[in-house]
This record gives C-alpha cells, structure tokens and sequence, in this order.
C-alpha cells in the first residue's frame, strides 16, 4: 500500500494574508480537510481554459438560487404572519 505522503512533493508559495484567512475559515467550515488537501483540491479544479461564459453562468445560477430559496423562505414567514392574523382577525368577530 502507498501513503499518500510518498506521492506528494512539498512546495513553498506565497499567499496574502487574505487568502491565509480565507483558507483558515474554509479549514474549520470543512471538517476533515486539512489548509493543504484544500490547495490541493484548488489546484485540481483549476481550469485556465475554461469557458468564462460558463463560469460566469454557473456563478450566476448558484446566485439565483440562493436568491429563490431566501425568497421562498421569507413567503413562508410572511404566509405564517398573515395566517396568524387572520386567526386573530377571526376570534375578535366572534
């Protein structure tokens, strides 16, 4: 059996100070992954060919549904508030 350890060569890079935070957070956030399997995975999907267009839509899809599930989100609150004061509205009457 090969250790993933005798597969790997250790490499140096600068980074910001930004990007240390950044993958400080993502490192807490994602149990089990450790500041270097996220690099690693980074580089993995790093594609500089890749279609802009594409990207930029898959972005803008992932933005429209966060956008549509906080939507449906606040019409659910807003339906329990309505129906909340309908039912007090109907106990005043009688």
């Amino acid at each position: 059996m090969t250790l993933q350890t005798d597969t790997l060569i250790r490499k140096q890079f600068f980074i910001s100070p930004d990007n240390i935070k950044k993958l400080e957070r993502l490192t807490k956030e994602i149990k089990g992954s450790s500041a270097a399997k996220i690099v690693r995975d980074a580089i993995d999907s790093y594609n500089p060919n890749a279609n802009m267009k594409d990207v930029e839509q898959n972005e803008l899809v992932a933005i429209a549904q966060t956008k549509v599930k906080e939507a449906i989100e606040q019409t659910e609150n807003t339906i329990q508030i309505v129906d909340t004061c309908l039912e007090n509205l109907s106990k005043r009457k009688l």
